[in-house]
């Protein structure tokens, strides 16, 4: 009779459990993460990130976001892309928002609220959001939470589908965004979460930044030559073909001029950057967006950004803002020699 009684026991037990798992609407953890939210002053985050391309390519990256509230929000986040050993910085401080590229010396300086401009899957400020999002389920796991939402980011329509796992103590653990097909294009591995960090005085300054960077490039670090280029388009849902190539000179420098035809019609030009014996700070219009390949920015609908120590340029007046980044993340697959 007692056996019989104990195991009405687990069984009620399993069932209470298995309840709460099937029914829980993750409440708490909003009123936990809103408190968090409310009181964060600063925090540090180490993730290795993969993109993944098609044709089984990934890009990975190593990533480091440094935070600190302000009167203006300061932030630091690196992007290490480990394909080709080279880093990009952007820093957000009382002066601006700028995007360093160590490698070459250079430094484009900007206007906006970028990075809480849009959702970015390395930040905690972004994960807070979409955790605190009606669109989304929660199911309690014995080491945390996984939280599964419609992910908003803005200039990737076709993720469709983001699961973000959170420690106890409501630390992200890891995050995989997920397309159309259900296919996992992004993933975020979480290395080092922690809150309440001490910066120093030139955590978030530029030239501080940037000398640092620039003794930590490799220097056996190859960027591409004339000879890889140009770079083509390939696999983008965009109907266009190449009309046209052509080479021209500016000064000392050599452009390549690739002109598209069809449904779209759009030109890249690309051309190979110097390394600047100081630095070069241009100050630029426009709005800062990811990209496979690291930060871009769009000015009057054309996209600019750095790669490999090559300078794209995407002009159009057809293309909408998501297919000149998918054009942009489909160049870094085939190099026409």
């Amino acid at each position: 009779m007692i056996k019989k009684i104990v195991a009405g026991v687990i069984v009620v037990a399993i069932l209470v459990l298995a309840g709460f798992k099937l029914f829980y609407k993750g409440g708490s953890v909003n009123k936990k993460l809103k408190n968090i939210g409310e009181n964060l002053t600063s925090y540090h985050m180490e993730a290795n990130m993969d993109i993944c391309l098609k044709k089984d390519d990934t890009r990975n990256f190593y990533v480091s976001v440094d935070y600190l509230k302000s009167d203006t929000d300061l932030f630091r986040i690196s992007l290490l892309d480990k394909n080709i050993n080279q880093e990009q910085i952007m820093l957000r401080n009382k002066e601006g928002v700028y995007v360093l590229t160590p490698r070459l010396n250079q430094v484009y300086e900007f206007k906006g609220e970028y990075p809480l401009n849009n959702q970015k899957p390395y930040l905690y400020h972004s994960i807070i959001e979409q955790v605190n999002s009606k669109d989304k389920n929660v199911e309690k796991l014995q080491d945390g939470y996984l939280v599964t939402v419609k992910p908003n980011y803005v200039n990737s329509p076709n993720w469709m589908k983001q699961d973000i796992k959170l420690s106890n103590d409501l630390k992200p653990v890891w995050i995989n965004i997920y397309d159309n097909d259900n296919s996992l294009v992004v993933s975020v591995n979480f290395t080092k979460v922690e809150f309440d960090v001490q910066f120093s005085d030139t955590h978030f300054d530029v030239e501080s930044n940037m000398n640092t960077s620039r003794t930590n490039v490799v220097s056996t670090t190859a960027s591409a030559s004339m000879e890889d280029l140009p770079l083509l388009v390939e696999n983008a849902s965009v109907s266009s073909t190449v009309k046209e190539q052509i080479v021209a000179s500016v000064g000392d420098e050599q452009l390549y001029i690739i002109v598209y035809e069809g449904n779209k019609e759009f030109t890249i030009v690309q051309r190979i950057l110097k390394d600047n014996e100081t630095i070069n700070v241009k100050e630029v219009s426009g709005e800062l967006v990811e990209l496979n390949s690291g930060l871009g920015y769009l000015q009057d609908n054309n996209l600019i950004f750095i790669y490999n120590g090559v300078e794209y340029r995407i002009y159009s007046k057809t293309l909408t803002v998501a297919e000149l980044i998918e054009i942009a993340n489909s160049m870094d697959i085939v190099v026409a020699k």
